[in-house]
């Protein structure tokens, strides 16, 4: 048995026509990769909004216009739309650069979006405004530790602690991983004093008495190595549209790990998406051959086979998808396709009537098997 793939092939689907199929017929697998990520982003944030009503006062000398702004970038911010957020808080420093408040909303943005060193350099401006602010300390603190620079990031959670609750989950992750099990018994504990029914803290806590980390609560608290978010950081450049970007990192990320699966999967993509599908075939294939589960990889190596003209190899990958996937996927959508084009009317018939069964308000699919049975009745 092949090594399942550590990877990012689903986020793709948000930017190919048929791919959120995919990702609905791989929902479970995708809900256990990401759980990891969803845990480090709470403990990043949990806390926050009680800051806000601290740290979101218009400075005396702003602009009105620009306090609406922060605000609007505030209210985006606690409904994460980050990059909306991200936007109005860079407008709001336009206006005023002396914004305290716009800079710090800039930093959480950004955290929370994955783009820590760009965060520490917003958290830093707001420091230089005032450098007693508690959750720009908090904020500073949370982006170095996600760049696992544990001593820095201590030195800002420590000041940030005193009035900022959600610092106290970082220094526990931070001490926790440090080996300093009596420091961490005592942030744990400040925590569950006031979340007594947070299984993770209860865990965490019970590992700082223990002295004693194990491998599957250090995967949970860890932030990701370097190279694991600049693949993130790629995919999401991917994803919003900038394929060669996204190139250019996964690139990147591949010269130091020439094995990261997601890397080469991603790159794969980024070239499909730019039209090079001949440069993107052989890092699709790489996956295919490393992994049983490459369904998000196989989609591309065999879209990359049809946009060379072998229809037969690409229908050979998508059968595979949608014998080894269940319900409707990737794989269904270039079968219907493709044996449309082809003129295969009642093969065609067969799967776009499998789409539109599980998608009945797509209009494309539906026109799509108007037209297969009006080939039939010819």
């Amino acid at each position: 048995m092949k090594n399942p793939i550590v990877n990012e092939d689903q986020q793709l689907n948000q930017s190919l026509e048929c791919d959120d199929l995919l990702l609905h017929s791989l929902k479970e697998e995708d809900q256990r990769r990401s759980r990891r990520s969803l845990i480090l982003t709470t403990l990043s944030v949990l806390g926050v909004v009680a800051l806000m009503a601290m740290v979101f006062v218009p400075n005396q000398g702003e602009a009105k216009g620009d306090s609406n702004l922060t605000e609007e970038g505030w209210k985006l911010w606690g409904k994460q739309q980050f990059a909306e957020a991200e936007q109005k808080f860079g407008d709001a420093i336009k206006h005023d650069e002396t914004s305290v408040n716009a800079w710090n909303g800039l930093g959480w943005a950004r955290v929370n979006q994955g783009k820590n060193a760009a965060a520490i350099e917003a958290f830093g401006r707001c420091l230089k405004l005032e450098p007693k602010l508690p959750g720009a300390l908090n904020g500073m603190g949370q982006a170095l530790l996600a760049q696992r620079k544990y001593d820095e990031a201590r030195e800002f959670l420590l000041k940030a602690a005193p009035q900022a609750p959600a610092a106290w989950y970082g220094l526990a992750r931070l001490e926790l991983l440090a080996g300093n099990f009596q420091d961490a018994e005592k942030w744990c504990r400040k925590i569950a004093n006031t979340d007594p029914k947070n299984e993770l803290v209860q865990k965490m806590l019970s590992a700082a008495e223990g002295k004693e980390l194990d491998d599957s609560l250090r995967r949970l608290i860890e932030p990701p190595s370097p190279s694991s978010a600049s693949v993130a950081g790629a995919w999401r450049l991917l994803n919003s549209g900038d394929p060669s970007a996204a190139k250019d990192q996964f690139k990147e990320v591949l010269k130091e790990s020439p094995e990261n699966l997601s890397a080469l999967n991603g790159l794969g993509f980024a070239l499909l998406n730019l039209g090079d599908f001949q440069e993107a075939k052989p890092y699709f294939q790489k996956c295919v051959d490393s992994t049983d589960e490459a369904f998000g990889a196989m989609n591309g190596l065999a879209r990359c086979y049809k946009a060379e003209g072998d229809t037969e190899k690409a229908i050979e990958l998508w059968k595979e998808m949608v014998e080894s996937i269940d319900g409707v996927n990737a794989g269904t959508v270039g079968l219907a396709e493709t044996y449309l084009e082809e003129g295969n009317y009642k093969q065609a018939k067969k799967y776009f009537q499998q789409l539109v069964d599980e998608q009945p308000d797509n209009a494309y699919y539906k026109e799509k098997l108007a037209a297969a049975n009006s080939g039939i009745q010819k």
